[in-house]
């Protein structure tokens, strides 16, 4: 096996952007008409979709070969759009980078951002936006190709990638000034632009979140042990960890809610083993909890403003969080990852969700 010419590869990673809806020329006015503290449940209805930043990422959010969004992050959008208006295709997604994400949450451009963005105290505590709880828990990951004689390039001096403005450089900014590593950062804007210089060997390496390397990367057509991909050797475990959360304008706490309770249902129907197949059956036959997370407690849904049958909606019609993962980046897709951390709690994992009471 050879490399594929660099243009072209990064042609097949990029060219679906443009295919990510950038939204209708209508944005301002419904920024404008959100701005009368009118609720965000009320503009969904009013509008008929709901509006979900992502971050364009091989198996968290694409386009198929039909033009229609698919993905780990797209799913999770049309749970959230079963939930609230009962049809889970009623979405609108808009690509997001890291420096436009935060501004567009706060502003009302969209309803909610699943771009992949990890939970800081910095970022709850700077910007005008509210974190739900992780839906995705990831690893900092370091990927780099190896020299001519097999060698991994990570032992000596390197020039390493990285988008700006994430945890991922401050991270590798700390390890190089406290001198564990002899390397070099070059930063880009965006996660595309520092994929491009890595897959131009403008870079030996390159650090992001783990997954997102492993399905970035997978699509490249390599010589076998070309590419090595491992957890970044930061100062401690602990460092490494990159807890993925959705983002909402924090203006409505409703909203929050509905987001928060959405979430926590798919994680809940999947440590209960209640699926798009069987809810019906567990929303008669299941156990208490689980009758009343399928039946909604409606007189509670309606103070927040959702559906009567709100997550029976979402597991129906989507899956619960198992099946998303598995679909989209798991078992059943081409990257095949590990669930990892991405279990019930009750499995090892690290998926809670508070009593549905």
């Amino acid at each position: 096996m050879r490399v594929k010419p660099v243009a072209v590869t990064v042609g097949l990673l990029l060219a679906m952007h443009p295919l990510l809806s950038a939204g209708p020329a209508g944005a301002q006015q419904d920024a404008a008409a959100r701005t009368g503290d009118r609720p965000v449940l009320a503009e969904i209805e009013r509008r008929g979709v709901v509006r979900c930043g992502v971050s364009f990422n091989p198996g968290f959010a694409a386009n198929d070969d039909s033009g229609r969004p698919v993905g780990f992050m797209v799913d999770l959008c049309r749970a959230l759009a079963a939930a609230v208006l009962g049809k889970a295709d009623a979405i609108e997604i808009r690509r997001l980078s890291k420096p436009q994400e935060f501004a567009a949450v706060a502003a009302g451009e969209v309803d909610v951002s699943f771009a992949q963005t990890s939970w800081t105290l910095t970022r709850d505590a700077t910007y005008a936006v509210d974190f739900g709880p992780p839906i995705f828990h990831d690893v900092q990951g370091i990927a780099a190709w190896q020299l001519p004689d097999g060698r991994s390039a990570l032992d000596g001096e390197l020039t390493v990638c990285v988008p700006a403005g994430t945890t991922t450089q401050a991270e590798l900014e700390t390890l190089i000034a406290d001198g564990r590593r002899p390397w070099k950062l070059r930063s880009f804007q965006g996660w595309p632009d520092a994929l491009e210089a890595f897959l131009s060997r403008d870079c030996s390496a390159i650090s992001a979140d783990r997954a997102l390397l492993t399905t970035a990367l997978h699509v490249i057509d390599t010589p076998q042990k070309a590419l090595e991909i491992v957890d970044a050797p930061l100062s401690s475990p602990l460092a490494l960890r990159e807890p993925l959360a959705p983002l909402t304008p924090n203006s409505d706490r409703n909203w929050m809610a509905a987001v928060r309770w959405t979430m926590f249902a798919l994680f809940l129907a999947d440590d209960a083993g209640v699926s798009g197949a069987n809810a019906n059956f567990q929303r008669i036959t299941g156990t208490s909890e689980m009758r009343r997370l399928l039946s909604g407690m409606p007189e509670i849904a309606a103070k927040v403003g959702l559906r009567p049958d709100w997550a029976y909606q979402a597991v129906v019609q989507v899956g619960n969080y198992g099946e998303i993962f598995e679909r989209n980046l798991g078992s059943r897709s081409p990257f095949k990852l590990d669930r990892g951390l991405n279990r019930p709690w009750t499995q090892g994992g690290l998926l809670y969700a508070p009593v549905f009471q």
